[in-house]
């Protein structure tokens, strides 16, 4: 989602007063919001806020990026409705007759919720490969985006491999040559699987 405040530009020395502070009315909007972990399969988190120009000038624009992930639907809007009318009751706040502060709040769908039961060709497939080549396998909910979601929005099912990534999105992230080795072998075992028909259906 994007968010963006729309205040009032004045000097911040000279007349205070005559301005709307963009980033008063982000601060007032974002400290009230449950952020991070919301349950076992919910999170938000607002990522990046640009705004402002100088110190001496009161910040007439604010930009903010986020995000609200769930595995379920209701949760998910509800989590992303919360975010958005904060910002618009923060800017109702600052209202001063000339329709500012004004808020744009945009809101995309960017990865279409996946769900694979376990009787499903997919995971079959990656078990019975996995089997054989003496690798366990086991499935997990998580909550990270893949081309699997985006493969889902088209009604194609798709699994995602795990390979061993750990500390992700930090600057300590790293995976161990054996463990890439590992799920290659894993890739191209399914990839013979399948061409061998060894699961039908």
């Amino acid at each position: 989602m994007i968010l963006k405040i729309f205040g009032k530009a004045a000097h911040s020395g000279a007349e205070p007063e005559n301005g709307i502070s963009a980033i008063a009315i982000a601060s007032k909007a974002i400290s009230g919001l449950n952020l991070g972990r919301i349950d076992e399969e919910t999170t938000c988190n607002l990522g990046t806020i640009k705004g402002g120009v100088a110190t001496n000038i009161i910040p007439e624009f604010v930009e903010i990026h986020g995000e609200a992930r769930s595995h379920d639907v209701e949760k998910l809007k509800m989590v992303t409705d919360n975010i958005v009318n904060a910002f618009y009751s923060a800017a109702d706040l600052f209202k001063d007759g000339s329709g500012l502060p004004r808020i744009e709040a945009i809101v995309e769908n960017d990865f279409t919720l996946t769900n694979i039961t376990e009787d499903h060709k997919a995971i079959k497939l990656a078990r019975k490969a996995a089997k054989n080549i003496g690798i366990s396998l086991e499935s997990k909910t998580i909550g990270g985006g893949a081309d699997a979601n985006v493969f889902f929005g088209k009604g194609i099912i798709a699994g995602v491999l795990g390979t061993g990534m750990t500390d992700v999105h930090t600057l300590n992230e790293s995976i161990a040559i054996k463990d890439m080795e590992a799920a290659a072998r894993l890739v191209l075992e399914i990839l013979k699987a399948h061409a061998a028909g060894e699961i039908s259906r």
